[in-house]
């Protein structure tokens, strides 16, 4: 492991690349103007690319986008640390940032949680049973937004998200993109997917357009 790293260093490397080095010791934390600044300016940019035609003004909450690169952090140590105890990766997993209450917090907190699907690839392909992967899979419910591409059993409550068109867009297009067809059993978001494909879903999202067809297609139980 490198011998330190600062915020600024963390999430710059994971900003800009998806790779980050981490420490055996916590995230030092940086109240610095210049690491609010570099997590303010990211904030802005994901919200100039966000989709949509009308985007309805979205607020910084440096807070949630503190604790949630902090988070993300410790789940990078647990991923990188082999020999960590499992009832230390139980705890890191368990302390989860609050769940966002806004839209403001949800785009906030993606600056760092849009990583947690590739975190989960990563400790799943090393172990299925791993903690951390079923850590992560507890968090997926909290932050759907952030964690399109991790199966849930059961739809996750949407309804910040739905709050803004934009941010409504971008999670339907996650789902599109990364084809979690986990996602369809919320019938709002399978009724956005299937008008944003429509008639091109089999080619252009194959694994939704199965489960698109079982929902349309007509029942084959006689009516009463």
């Amino acid at each position: 492991m490198p011998a330190a790293v600062s915020l600024i260093e963390f999430f710059s490397a994971l900003h800009t690349s998806g790779q980050a080095g981490v420490t055996r010791d916590p995230l030092p934390a940086d109240g610095s103007a210049q690491s609010f600044t570099l997590l303010s300016r990211a904030f802005h940019e994901s919200c100039e690319d966000l989709p949509g035609g009308l985007r309805v003004h979205l607020e910084w909450r440096p807070e949630s986008a503190v604790n949630a690169l902090h988070y993300i952090y410790r789940l990078c140590q647990a991923l990188v640390d082999r020999a960590m105890p499992e009832e230390e990766v139980h705890r890191i997993c368990a302390a989860l940032p609050l769940a966002p209450s806004s839209p403001d917090e949800v785009m906030s907190q993606d600056l760092t949680l849009r990583h947690l699907p590739e975190l989960h690839a990563m400790a799943k392909s090393m172990s299925e049973s791993d903690p951390l992967v079923s850590g992560i899979e507890a968090a997926a419910k909290i932050f759907p937004l952030s964690s399109v591409g991790i199966a849930l059993p059961q739809p996750p409550d949407l309804t910040a998200i739905r709050r803004h068109e934009s941010l409504w867009r971008l999670y339907i297009d996650r789902v599109i993109e990364r084809q979690d067809a986990s996602r369809l059993d919320d019938e709002p978001t399978r009724l956005a997917v299937a008008d944003a494909l429509g008639a091109h879903a089999l080619s252009l999202a194959p694994r939704l357009a199965a489960k698109l067809a079982l929902h349309s297609s007509p029942s084959s139980t006689p009516a009463p």
